[in-house]
Order: structure tokens, then C-alpha cells, then sequence
């Protein structure tokens, strides 16, 4: 981080900006068309309030009608998107920076070549993590844990997502534990740069992602960048 503070906080902050910034735009749009189909119906319910029902209204689910429903699953699928991009990306550069190699800006929008592979595994990490939690919290952090090193396997190596799974869960073995502790840190180090008026996370966001791939490195036994240089 301090051999080049510039290039390093500028690429992972934009990075995640462009996600959220992305993310809360379709949320956005999906909770406005959502307010504007509501107030219709109720326009239209109330227009109709003395005539039978009609048969063929759009039912509702769980406090949302089909449309908000496949609008709700549409934006999942364009974040979950948009996430898989940028998580290829940011990790692309993070790896080059923990092993040492050359590194820029750009590589902030270089998860092209990895974008498919990393989207089908976030997608099956994201409903096999949910269940996990549904089942008693748990097992979810157990496959969390388990499947976490699945991006990187998919950048460093080139892995397909079903094999990037695989490996990412027997490489996690016998150090779940101390990822988890890793975890516990960052998330502590994560409340702390939020309470710096969010501030603080402007330099542990960066500080952490490199720290994950260099954990990465360590379990697949490559070397690093030496600590002396950043001295």
C-alpha cells in the first residue's frame, strides 16, 4: 500500500463505487416502478370498487405483484452481474499487486475474460450460502468459508466455476478456521473505517482485498511481494 497509495486506493475505490453506484440505481428504478404500479392499481381498484372482482387481476405475493416480483429478479440477476464483473476485475488486480507483477488502473475493468465463469459460481455460491443460512446460520459460514477462494482459483488459474468450486473447497481445508479469524478482523477493521464517518474504509477496502490474495497466494504456496519493499 504505501509503495503506491495512488494507484492502489484510486482502483478499488472505483471499483466498488461504480458497483454500488450501479446497484442503487436499479434499485432504484425497481421501488419507482413499483410505487407508480401500486398507486394504479389502487386508482384503478377504486374507480372499480363497486363492480365484481375481475378474475384475471395480478395477484400478489409476499407484498408484491408478479411484475414487482420478476422486476426484483431481474435486478438481482443485473447486480449479481454487475458484482461478478467488478469482483473479477478488482481481484485481477489485487493478485498482481500481492504477487509483485506489474499492475494498473485499468485492471479495475479486466475481468472480461473471467466475467463468465466468475458469475455462474457467484450465482451458485449465493443460493447454496443462502440455504446454508437458512439452515441455522451455520452451514452457511461453513460454505462461505469453503468456496471464498473460488474467484481467485477462477483469475490466477483460469478455472471453469464447477472446478474453481472444487478447489476452492479443498484448498480451504484445515484453514477455515483462521480465514474466519481473518474475517472476524475485517469486519472489525470494516465498523471501525464506518464510523469514521466511512472515511476509514476508503483505506481498508484496498487493505483487505490485498490481504485476501495474499492469503490466496500463501495456501497455494506462490510467492508474494516482499513486506521490505512497502517499508
Amino acid at each position: 500500500m504505501k509503495a503506491d497509495p495512488g494507484t492502489i486506493l484510486a482502483t478499488v475505490i472505483v471499483g466498488l463505487v461504480l458497483y454500488f453506484v450501479v446497484a442503487f440505481t436499479i434499485s432504484f428504478a425497481v421501488n419507482l416502478i413499483n410505487i407508480a404500479v401500486v398507486a394504479g392499481s389502487a386508482a384503478v381498484g377504486g374507480a372499480a370498487r363497486h363492480h365484481a372482482p375481475d378474475p384475471s387481476a395480478v395477484p400478489f405475493m409476499f407484498g408484491f405483484g408478479i411484475l414487482g416480483l420478476l422486476l426484483h429478479g431481474v435486478s438481482f440477476l443485473v447486480n449479481i452481474a454487475v458484482s461478478s464483473f467488478i469482483n473479477a476485475g478488482i481481484t485481477n488486480f489485487c493478485l498482481k499487486v500481492a504477487k509483485g507483477q506489474a499492475y494498473s488502473f485499468g485492471d479495475v475493468f479486466s475481468g472480461g475474460p473471467f466475467f463468465l465463469s466468475v458469475l455462474v459460481a457467484q450465482f451458485i455460491m449465493s443460493i447454496a450460502v443462502g440455504l446454508g443460512f437458512v439452515l441455522l446460520i451455520v452451514p452457511g459460514v461453513i460454505l462461505a468459508l469453503g468456496l471464498c477462494m473460488t474467484a481467485p482459483l477462477i483469475v490466477d488459474r483460469n478455472l471453469g466455476p464447477i472446478d474453481a468450486l472444487t478447489a476452492s473447497w479443498k484448498l480451504t481445508e484445515g484453514n477455515r478456521m483462521n480465514i474466519f479469524v481473518f474475517w472476524l478482523i475485517a469486519v472489525g477493521l470494516s465498523i471501525a473505517g464506518a464510523c469514521a464517518c466511512l472515511i476509514g474504509m476508503l483505506l481498508v477496502a484496498p487493505v483487505l482485498g490485498i490481504a485476501f490474495m495474499y492469503i490466496y497466494l500463501r495456501l497455494t504456496g506462490q510467492p508474494v511481494e516482499p513486506v521490505a519493499r512497502a517499508a
